[in-house]
């Protein structure tokens, strides 16, 4: 993966993730990814800036623990004696991205649990809408927990791993994924949405969503920098949305939003 790092400001739809990094007392910085160098070539004869390759760790087992509720791990056989009793996701470590290790996964897993927990006689007919689905982790945790659900994401390569993931974790019709563009075609009505994106996506997102707001579904907004959340926060209370809860992991965040 590589990244083009510029001074440049735009409010023009890129077409690669970006992020902007805003440091106090300094100029904020676009960061525009891509798993390709050419890409960054192109945009770098035009805004300048510097392309450096983001360093990659070779994938091991991983196991991420949220409570007795969920266990998310990489390799069910490397699994730790005492998490063996929990409900358990296995993920395979693939091409597209979230596997539960990133710290924006784990964000919104950990909300994602909580608001199952307190759908209770109800969660059977709840409806969980997975935007963004990667490795479809998020979509299959709320799946695994009883909920329907349905991950889109722009990438097929990415929804023929979440598929991949869903048969080996063999949750049937309980779920499904399709190629979609969240910010194109209209999203189904559902009682959660998880958006695990990049700010400018969301706040793209959040005017598409105003029959979900009357209608009382819960949003999980995730892939937020630290110093971008308020500017989410400030979008959607424009919007008739309130910041319920939100939390931190290192340098990013995470945002529950529901109806004023």
């Amino acid at each position: 993966m590589y990244v083009l790092e510029t001074r440049q400001r735009t409010t023009a739809k890129l077409p690669l993730p970006s992020a902007v990094l805003q440091r106090p007392g300094q100029a904020s910085i676009l960061q525009v990814y891509s798993p390709k160098i050419l890409p960054l070539r192109k945009l770098q004869t035009r805004w300048k800036g510097r392309i450096r390759k983001l360093p990659q760790r070779k994938p091991s087992p991983f196991h991420l623990r949220i409570g007795r509720t969920l266990v998310i791990t990489s390799e069910a056989r490397f699994l730790p004696r005492g998490f063996r009793p929990i409900p358990r996701l296995q993920i395979r470590a693939g091409p597209a991205f979230g596997t539960g290790e990133h710290a924006t996964t784990r964000l919104c897993l950990r909300f994602v649990v909580q608001f199952m927990r307190k759908q209770g006689s109800q969660l059977e007919s709840c409806r969980v809408l997975d935007l963004g689905c990667g490795t479809g982790v998020l979509g299959l945790a709320a799946a695994r927990l009883g909920a329907r659900v349905e991950g889109w994401d722009s990438d097929a390569v990415a929804v023929q791993e979440a598929e991949r993931n869903r048969r080996l974790n063999r949750l049937g019709k309980r779920v499904c994924f399709r190629k979609r563009d969240v910010l194109r075609d209209a999203v189904p009505a559902a009682e959660l949405i998880v958006a695990n994106l990049y700010d400018h996506l969301l706040l793209h997102l959040l005017p598409r969503l105003e029959r979900h707001r009357s209608a009382g579904t819960t949003l999980i907004l995730s892939g937020i920098l630290k110093g971008q959340e308020n500017s989410i926060i400030r979008a959607a209370n424009r919007l008739g949305w309130k910041a319920e809860r939100r939390a931190r992991l290192g340098r990013w965040f995470c945002l529950q939003l529901s109806v004023r």
